[in-house]
């Protein structure tokens, strides 16, 4: 905190709670802008997002927030659940929640060709892919707060929730499968993947 902050207090960001969700363009401008200033490197991309943001005013960070978990609602499918699950051997909650944010930090193209067909990830090298962890998922709300003293408010979608993205009464989009199921749902992967 500066001098003139400590003196007068620091000056009060003004910001409006709101459902509205950053454009779409927009939002995969700044995920592409991170992921390309990190060279592909996961960990340095939320730095490089936080840079990004950092340029936003409030209600913008909270609109990309919005877009943010919107489209990682879109990726709560059971056919992605399956792939993730079969190329590691298994994958709770969690881990398919650490998934899908590692899956939007790669940008529009990538997200989108996944989410329709999982078993594109035969093409991913397993090294890369992340399920450990919440990497960018936590980044909006890190520069919201620093920006304005205060946690950004959490938007209330009909079907998101806090935890899991997504209202776990309704559960994932798709049709449920079993473990069974995966090798035929995903001959590719379960090749690449599955035990023998």
């Amino acid at each position: 905190m500066g001098f003139f902050d400590k003196l007068f207090g620091k000056k009060k960001v003004q910001f409006t709670p709101t459902h509205e969700a950053l454009e779409e363009s927009k939002f995969w401008s700044l995920i592409h802008t991170s992921y390309a200033s990190a060279g592909g490197d996961y960990e340095k991309q939320q730095t490089e997002l936080e840079k990004e943001l950092k340029k936003l005013s409030a209600d913008d960070i909270i609109r990309f927030s919005n877009q943010y978990y919107k489209l990682k609602e879109h990726a709560y499918t059971w056919e992605l659940w399956g792939a993730i699950y079969l190329m590691q051997g298994g994958c709770g909650d969690d881990d398919f929640d650490y998934f899908r944010d590692w899956v939007l930090a790669q940008g529009k193209d990538f997200f989108y060709k996944t989410v329709s067909d999982p078993e594109s990830l035969v093409e991913v090298d397993e090294a890369r892919v992340f399920v450990e962890w919440e990497g960018l998922s936590y980044v909006a709300f890190k520069v919201f707060e620093e920006l304005t003293g205060q946690s950004m408010p959490i938007p209330d979608f009909p079907d998101y929730d806090e935890n899991e993205g997504s209202d776990e009464e309704d559960g994932p989009r798709g049709k449920e499968w079993d473990d069974d199921d995966l090798e035929s749902m995903f001959p590719k992967l379960n090749a690449k993947y599955g035990s023998s």
